[in-house]
């Protein structure tokens, strides 16, 4: 009831607001990695098209591996977006959370004595 009136604390949503920011860190990381064993493979793939003196294919090798860089530029600036948002959220509930929740416990101890 009283819950209801005061909306509850919100402690626990910025522990799994956190949590979430670490996994989205942690998946944008992985998809770096990804991005550049792509750029390595295009360039060795354009290498290989250039011994070949195949100009037309090695010209959409490197359109590609231009193409996974800017994705990797785009990967970056999210990482630090978010690396932005975890220095924000707050490391400690506040006093006024403490108040509430103090202010709940005591009006339910004198609610059932």
């Amino acid at each position: 009831m009283f819950s209801k009136l005061f909306h509850g604390c919100r402690e626990d949503s910025s522990k799994s607001s956190s949590d979430k920011l670490k996994q989205t860190l942690e998946m944008l990381e992985k998809k770096e990695i990804i991005l550049q064993k792509k750029i390595s493979v295009e360039v060795e793939r354009a290498k290989e098209f250039t011994r070949a003196r195949n100009k037309q294919a090695a010209m959409q090798c490197l359109k590609r591996k231009k193409f996974y860089e800017g994705k990797m530029e785009q990967l970056c600036s999210s990482q630090s977006h978010i690396r932005d948002q975890e220095q924000k959220l707050p490391q400690k509930p506040s006093v006024h959370c403490r108040q509430v929740q103090q202010m709940t416990t005591n009006l339910k101890e004198n609610l059932e004595a």
